[in-house]
């Protein structure tokens, strides 16, 4: 009954998050991971003023766009991206603005992914990071984490990192201002992992 109800990917994306966290904590004598190779983030949110979208008058068809959205979900490096974009540029002309920026905002989610951003906000000029919201996970001993602070002291203009009291208590964020578009945010944050 509980899984006709959510669905069966939310059941097994809140099952497999169960059993990472008990991985993490429970059982963590058990599992040695690599926490440099570990992937600390599996879904990143994007809360934008942008447009992130395949337009109507770009391709008409409801079904053919939802089927793009969901097959551009599974994409997991820029050689399947650009695949897909070439595939587009085929089959339906050119890229609009809102095509391009979508694609860039795929490619941010697998930057923010690695530097441990639960969510990015791209409003007011700005492109905010929300880091792991757990404090106490072991992504802030990775070496990823190190990267982001040393870069913020060797780049003390490009970005800051500062803590924020919310309502659930301190968050880290990596604040970037001067972001006017989705590829300048995207600009921003690729020399991190350089």
């Amino acid at each position: 009954g509980f899984i006709n109800d959510i669905g069966f990917e939310t059941y097994q994306k809140i099952l497999n998050e169960a059993i990472e966290e008990l991985k993490e904590t429970e059982f963590k004598s058990l599992y040695n991971e690599d926490i440099n190779t570990k992937e600390f983030v599996r879904d990143v949110t994007i809360d934008t003023d942008f447009s992130l979208l395949f337009p109507d008058d770009y391709i008409n068809n409801i079904t053919e766009r939802l089927s793009l959205y969901t097959k551009l979900n599974t994409f997991k490096n820029e050689d399947e991206l650009l695949l897909f974009e070439r595939g587009l540029t085929d089959r339906f002309g050119p890229l609009p603005t809102q095509v391009v920026d979508l694609l860039d905002s795929v490619r941010i989610k697998w930057i923010a992914t690695t530097l441990g951003f639960e969510k990015v906000v791209m409003k007011n000029h700005k492109l905010v990071g929300y880091f792991i919201s757990d404090q106490d996970s072991r992504f802030y001993q990775s070496v990823h984490f190190s990267k982001v602070l040393q870069y913020v002291q060797t780049h003390p203009k490009a970005c800051t990192v500062k803590e924020k009291q919310m309502r659930m208590g301190l968050r880290l964020l990596m604040t970037f201002s001067n972001i006017d578009s989705v590829r300048q945010g995207l600009e921003a944050m690729k020399p991190i992992l350089a």
